[in-house]
């Protein structure tokens, strides 16, 4: 498996065919997020580090716990679980958009990691709202089950998202220690 997502990876990294697209993401969604006051809350500027990454603990432990709610939980935790699937739901969008912001700084093989991580993401969040509508129409062995894919899809986005942090180093500062005089 995991050589699979290594391969993956380096298939993505390697997809120049995603660069013109990518541009016109980039040159129509700067302006918005390059606003000086948008730009300082969405960086996490107030907290000295990215706000991303903080933000995507959210809707992952939601969808998470959903997800053990509904294989261990029965009928009696459905709306507890239908909770947690909605507010992962919410919380996906503002996670997007400081991800979103991040994005604009990268280049390269990070930038299309990074468009793929993002439509993967986008992919998840669907599948969970549909999971949501179902739940809220009483339609909940059909909103497990898709709770339970998007759980599956979430795992491979968050995989490039790792991927995109630990193996390319995208939005990490690499500070060169200071040298002094060898004595």
């Amino acid at each position: 498996m995991i050589t699979a997502l290594q391969q993956l990876t380096e298939r993505i990294e390697h997809a120049r065919s995603l660069d013109s697209i990518i541009g016109f993401a980039k040159k129509n969604i700067g302006p918005i997020t390059q606003k000086p006051v948008v730009k300082d809350v969405l960086s996490g500027e107030f907290m000295g580090h990215p706000l991303h990454p903080l933000m995507t603990d959210i809707p992952i432990g939601a969808w998470s716990m959903s997800a053990l709610l509904d294989v261990l939980g029965g009928e009696e935790l459905e709306d507890a679980s239908t909770i947690l699937v909605g507010a992962g739901v919410l919380c996906a969008i503002p996670t997007a958009v400081t991800g979103l912001h991040d994005w604009q700084d990268t280049t390269g093989e990070s930038s299309r990691v990074g468009f793929v991580h993002a439509a993967v993401m986008d992919m998840t969040v669907l599948v969970y709202a549909g999971s949501l509508v179902a739940r809220l129409t009483g339609h909940h062995t059909v909103g497990k089950l898709l709770g339970l894919k998007g759980l599956g899809v979430m795992s491979i986005g968050g995989f490039l998202g790792g991927h995109l942090t630990y193996a390319l180093g995208a939005n990490v500062e690499q500070e060169t220690p200071a040298l002094g005089p060898v004595s």
